[in-house]
């Protein structure tokens, strides 16, 4: 009962920006325009459905609002849910290179039931011919995750930190596109999703994969699809 609780609560964190499935992907919402996408993550015992808006401020930075965790309970098994989260999301990207950019981003909010929650990371972006790579760390509170260790220390603070990497590549035409994300830890995300995206038009996106649990996680395994809208 737990494992599935923890995992209808945040399966989708969206990680507040743009994304791989779970990992941002630091790509930046231009200026002036609205990025929209919704993601539906399905297991046996129910699904999840969570938003995420952002804002493009320009000079590679915005803001945004999620809901996260809005679940659908098949068999009216998960009394103890803590509630939906309503979160505030941000992040600014530095250009180093052509080939490489470093963000830092995360979100803060509360839960319906009043438990607040934070989640920060900075990631490293290598961008190679039709590839991209990005990889980094993560903090979070026990809100969010739990009090499990997330991969690189086992208790007090370092126990809140681990890691994130994602990859994308494009297979054909710069339409469908091969992506997979990781997050360490044994919290109730710990985990890989495999899958791919298709431009069904410029600005508009689906994406489908399938999430499977690492390193003795929480986590369950779970069919994701996400429908997105790009500026």
């Amino acid at each position: 009962m737990k494992k599935v609780l923890f995992f209808l609560l945040i399966s989708f964190m969206g990680f507040s920006q743009q994304n791989f499935f779970n990992v941002p992907s630091s790509d930046m919402t231009k200026a002036k325009h609205v990025f929209f996408q919704q993601q539906l993550n399905f297991i046996s015992a129910g699904f999840q459905s969570s938003t995420t808006f952002c804002y493009g401020l320009g000079k590679n930075y915005e803001i945004g609002i999620n809901v996260i965790g809005v679940t659908v309970d098949y068999a009216a098994s998960l009394q103890d849910n803590a509630g939906t989260f309503m979160v505030v999301n941000g992040q600014k990207k530095w250009d180093v290179s052509p080939a490489f950019s470093a963000a830092l981003g995360g979100q803060i909010g509360l839960s319906s039931l009043a438990e607040g929650g934070t989640y920060a990371y900075s990631n490293g972006v290598y961008k190679l011919e039709n590839t991209k790579l990005v990889g980094g760390l993560y903090y979070t509170s026990d809100a969010y995750f739990g009090p499990e260790s997330r991969g690189i220390g086992t208790s007090g603070v370092l126990g809140k930190f681990g890691f994130q990497a994602g990859i994308e590549r494009n297979l054909w035409k710069e339409k469908l596109l091969f992506q997979a994300d990781f997050i360490s830890g044994k919290h109730s995300l710990g985990e890989v999703v495999i899958g791919g995206a298709y431009f069904i038009s410029k600005n508009l996106v689906l994406s489908a994969g399938y999430q499977k649990p690492t390193m003795g996680s929480k986590s369950q395994d779970a069919v994701v699809f996400e429908i997105t809208y790009i500026p």
